[in-house]
């Protein structure tokens, strides 16, 4: 069940326990228009936020195209809604988005049997800002965790949101994650004072340290260096670090 809780005015943080890991969405309420954004898992999922939605223009905006992220928009009412992003984020729809949910739903009957996939009718390939009145939502490329990775900046707040591309204890790399490209998006980021605040999908709230903790990772990792991980890393982060040396091991 997701649960909804806000963080300041005008934004709302959607948290969702699944069976390996938290995430977390967020709804944006601007004077005119209000974002989604990230839809979670489940259709089911974004039944408490429909309250913060009735009687504004809708947009729905993906971080990026995994399943935790973009399986609950049917559950919104989407039909004149603006669904945003990246352009590669909108080609998965076409490729492995769709495979995956066949074989979940195959694998799992009856859990995902309501999931419609519902891809973005507007995409960008740099940045693109978002007037919601009253405040702006600046929505950045961030290729890393996946190629279809964005973040959004919320500059009237000093808001970062992060989705994947920072996580803690530590981010997930992939076959095709262009580690270098993160690295310098990331240390962007983390030298702009204009954020005070970092929101990620999974993991704590914090500032810009989350950041630098992200990138001090990476740049070990991408080193061969030993990374001192800590003993109460949950059991899904014991084998992602697995896996994020082996990617990285590849590339070499």
């Amino acid at each position: 069940m997701t649960t909804i809780k806000e963080f300041c005015p005008g934004l709302w943080l959607t948290d969702l326990v699944l069976a390996e890991f938290d995430v977390r969405g967020k709804v944006i309420v601007g004077e005119e228009r209000v974002v989604v954004w990230d839809t979670l898992s489940h259709p089911r999922d974004m039944e408490p936020i429909l309250p913060l939605i009735e009687g504004k223009q809708l947009i729905i905006v993906y971080t990026h195209a995994d399943w935790d992220h973009v399986w609950g928009t049917d559950g919104l009412p989407y039909g004149h809604a603006s669904i945003i992003g990246h352009t590669m984020c909108r080609e998965r729809f076409s490729g492995d988005v769709p495979r995956y949910l066949a074989g979940r739903q195959k694998a799992q009957p009856g859990q995902w049997d309501e999931v419609v996939l519902v891809p973005p009718n507007v995409s960008f390939r740099g940045e693109l800002d978002l007037d919601l009145g009253g405040v702006t939502l600046a929505l950045h490329y961030l290729p890393g965790h996946t190629l279809d990775c964005l973040v959004g900046f919320l500059p009237e707040w000093g808001i970062l949101l992060a989705g994947d591309t920072v996580e803690t204890p530590l981010p997930v790399v992939n076959d095709a994650s262009p580690v270098d490209r993160w690295l310098v998006a990331l240390e962007q980021w983390a030298h702009n004072i204009r954020v005070q605040t970092v929101i990620p999908a999974h993991g704590p709230i914090g500032g810009r340290e989350l950041i630098r903790h992200n990138i001090d990772y990476l740049q070990r990792l991408a080193a061969g260096e030993p990374i001192d991980l800590s003993e109460t890393l949950t059991e899904f982060y014991i084998e992602t670090h697995q896996a994020n040396l082996r990617h990285v091991q590849n590339k070499a």
